[in-house]
């Protein structure tokens, strides 16, 4: 009862349900299948189940556009026989698209804690085919739709927050302030992934230690929007990084 008042709001929860079990299903379908009606009924299940309501699908769609891609692109490093993997797959692709349709319908409450957890699950994704995908002959274009990738994430998340009483400014500056935020995040970001890369450590872990990087650049971020970046904060993210850096490499297996 307690999670019920603290998180939803709305019966909508149920009919938000149904639609990702749905959406679990039609992705299942792709994974066992890949054919070409298998993905196109995928896609329209989930293009109507995103616009059905229309209420804030502009706000989200960019996010939900990667989801997708990466949701599809995942299929490349699957079995093409039907086996659990595609099912367990298809499932957490699932739980996520739950996750993203009850924000988007407002049936959750706190809604800012979990599109922060949607977030960092896309960006994990996206590291995730970027090391898989790092090893072929498409690396500029990759690379690139990567980096425009990283700054819709990075923008989602900073517009997705309310900077308007910290920032004593119009709209269109505070806009215009996080979209520089978000180019400059892209490349910090693109800039250590590709550096990244070259180390030996599995693609698991090189997407884990990227995704620590970008949650201290997240908070170093939101603590300079808000004016509350100090010495102790910057301190706080510094030692994360190492921290969490130092576990991975520890429990890493090195790949030559």
């Amino acid at each position: 009862m307690f999670f019920y008042n603290k998180f939803i709001t709305s019966h909508n929860l149920f009919g938000v349900g149904v639609k990702a079990l749905i959406f679990s299903l039609t992705l299942a379908a792709v994974y066992n299948y890949r054919s070409f009606w298998s993905f196109f009924f995928f896609i329209a299940v989930a293009l109507y189940f995103y616009f059905n309501p229309f209420f804030e699908a502009k706000k989200y769609f960019s996010s939900f556009l990667i989801f997708l891609v990466i949701a599809l692109l995942t299929a490349n490093y699957l079995p093409v026989i039907a086996g659990k993997w595609n099912f367990l797959t298809a499932g957490l692709f699932g739980l996520f698209f739950f996750l993203f349709l009850g924000i988007k319908n407002l049936v959750f409450i706190n809604r800012s804690l979990i599109y922060e957890l949607v977030n960092n699950f896309l960006f994990f994704s996206l590291f995730i085919i970027f090391f898989l995908f790092n090893k072929s002959g498409w690396f500029f274009i990759e690379y690139s739709a990567a980096f425009l990738a990283i700054f819709l994430l990075f923008r989602n998340f900073l517009f997705f927050r309310d900077f308007q009483r910290e920032i004593q400014a119009p709209v269109s500056l505070i806009s215009a302030k996080i979209n520089l935020f978000s180019v400059s995040l892209a490349v910090l970001t693109s800039q250590f992934i590709l550096a990244a890369a070259y180390l030996p450590i599995g693609f698991l872990n090189l997407a884990a230690v990227s995704l620590v990087a970008v949650l201290a650049l997240k908070d170093l971020t939101i603590s300079h929007l808000s004016g509350s970046l100090n010495r102790s904060v910057v301190l706080k993210n510094a030692t994360m990084v190492l921290i969490f850096s130092v576990i991975i490499f520890i429990a890493s297996k090195w790949q030559p």
